[in-house]
């Protein structure tokens, strides 16, 4: 992660617990379409949620959406399922049995069971603190999550990604979070949910084509999405990148931290999208093909402490085909 933040246009900052969401459906400056035409998110509406169990097994139910977390604030972003553009947010102050979570870079994904996992790097100790949180409220609500422990080894996590088969990464990011240094991508396999980080090492990045990778994201091939190889973004720079191998190529620039595509199957016009999100928590919309970024399409809530963007992206991997070839 290298400190050169580009920050995204504040349409709109919402600093209310509660949703931004339109009361109609006609649409705006920032492309939502209120409750209306495939925002409900009890699947009622079309295309809004899924139920339908793919290849890889995911059976909870699935929506146009994403997720990020900034200091005490669980973030949910709510997507038109007709078009994937910007409904609106619902922001929840989340805690834990400890207290707070602490001010730092926030990592985070999704499971196939609909759980959110967290990984919270330490602005104050530079420690990796993680949390899960089961359900994830979609209204709003305040949230306690689930403390797991702290990563051993004072190692230094900055992303954390779910591949096809439902098994967790994260990104190591080696002596320090602004080089390449000691850098690499680890597989846990130990019951993380127990407190249990055991892990292998799928590859190192100390010398990959990316310096320093802030946040993973599956990749979208001919409108299908695959966990590998994926895309990785650098504090703005994202890369088409093979995560066992630590090779990729430059791909284009916008956001900063946060990355995250969602599967065809999540909207009724059966195109899969990729998002990104700013410093300044504005979200835009990046061509998978040519990776340019729309305008922002909206923004999400100023934080009492640290950057209103600071954390990865997350939302339902869907039916993807898997690239990984390491057990």
């Amino acid at each position: 992660m290298r400190y050169a933040f580009v920050v995204g246009v504040m349409v709109f900052v919402l600093g209310a617990v509660g949703c931004s969401c339109g009361d109609d459906d006609s649409g705006g400056a920032n492309g939502g379409n209120g409750h209306g035409d495939g925002g409900g998110l009890d699947g009622s509406s079309d295309g809004a949620g899924k139920n339908e169990g793919g290849s890889n097994g995911y059976t909870a139910p699935q929506y146009a959406e994403l997720w990020y977390s900034v200091d005490d604030l669980l973030v949910h972003i709510q997507l038109d399922a007709a078009d994937g553009s910007f409904v609106g947010t619902h922001v929840s102050h989340v805690a834990t049995a400890t207290g707070n979570l602490p001010v730092g870079q926030n990592a985070i994904t999704m499971r196939q069971d609909g759980g959110l996992v967290g990984a919270r790097l330490s602005q104050a100790d530079m420690k990796t603190y993680f949390y899960y949180i089961a359900e994830p409220p979609r209204d709003g609500s305040d949230v306690t999550a689930t403390d797991l422990g702290v990563m051993p080894g004072d190692i230094m996590l900055e992303g954390l990604y779910t591949d096809c088969d439902g098994r967790l990464y994260g990104m190591d990011t080696g002596e320090n979070n602004s080089s390449a240094v000691g850098n690499r991508l680890l597989r846990f396999t130990g019951n993380y949910l127990a407190g249990d980080f055991a892990f292998v090492v799928v590859s190192d990045l100390a010398t990959a084509d990316v310096a320093d990778i802030d946040d993973m994201s599956p990749g979208i091939s001919n409108n299908e999405i695959t966990d590998n190889p994926g895309l990785a973004i650098d504090t703005g720079d994202v890369y088409r990148f093979n995560y066992e191998t630590g090779s990729g190529t430059p791909a284009g620039n916008g956001g900063t931290f946060g990355i995250h595509a969602l599967g065809a199957d999540l909207f009724t016009d059966k195109k899969a999208r990729l998002y990104v999100l700013t410093s300044g928590a504005g979200l835009h919309e990046m061509n998978p093909t040519t990776f340019m970024v729309s305008p922002t399409i909206g923004t999400g809530p100023t934080p009492d402490h640290g950057m209103a963007g600071w954390s990865g992206l997350a939302g339902p991997l869907t039916d993807c085909e898997s690239g990984f070839t390491l057990l």
